[in-house]
């Protein structure tokens, strides 16, 4: 007696040919894919070749190029190196933070600013001060203060005018930084 039993029909053994032959055209077609990448490859490194001859023949006429030429002098440097302009810079624009710490320490009490401003002419920077004062004393102690200071000279009053419960002044100042 037979243990196994094949249900399949006589027509389909032929079909396990086919697979064969699927199997075959994958082998050839995954053998000409083989074949097409190495020659890619191959050709790759024929035309690195052919390149870096080429390169090394341009270097060559470069530097033959480059003896040719006559050394020229080096250029006369006509722009000021960067740590001169910084330098000048710094020369030309005034120490804000310690001039504005000198200013709130020598402003009395009965006095108090409303605005500062500051602006070059002719080369000379000057400076607005306005504010209010509970007394007139107030606004010539802030005088005598930014006369006795190192940053201050010339100082003048532009105005001053009493209101009801303070004065209002504005004075001006030519600022010295150097």
């Amino acid at each position: 007696m037979k243990e196994t039993l094949n249900l399949l029909p006589i027509e389909g053994k032929p079909a396990l040919v086919t697979r064969r032959s699927k199997t075959y055209y994958l082998f050839f077609g995954l053998t000409v894919y083989i074949v097409i990448i190495l020659s890619l490859w191959f050709f790759n490194i024929i035309e690195t070749k052919r390149l870096d001859s080429e390169i090394k023949k341009l270097n060559s006429q470069k530097a033959e190029l480059q003896q040719k030429i006559l050394p020229t002098a080096p250029p006369t440097p006509t722009a000021v190196p960067a740590e001169k302009e910084i330098l000048n810079a710094i020369k030309r624009v005034p120490p804000w933070s310690s001039i504005l710490s000198e200013i709130s320490l020598i402003v009395p009490g009965e006095v108090w600013l409303s605005s500062i401003e500051s602006k070059e002419d002719k080369g000379i920077r000057r400076m607005n001060i306005k504010g209010f004062s509970t007394t007139q004393l107030g606004v010539a102690n802030l005088i005598s203060a930014l006369e006795a200071s190192h940053y201050f000279y010339a100082v003048e009053i532009v105005f001053s005018q009493k209101g009801e419960k303070h004065i209002s002044f504005e004075l001006r100042a030519k600022l010295r930084w150097t």
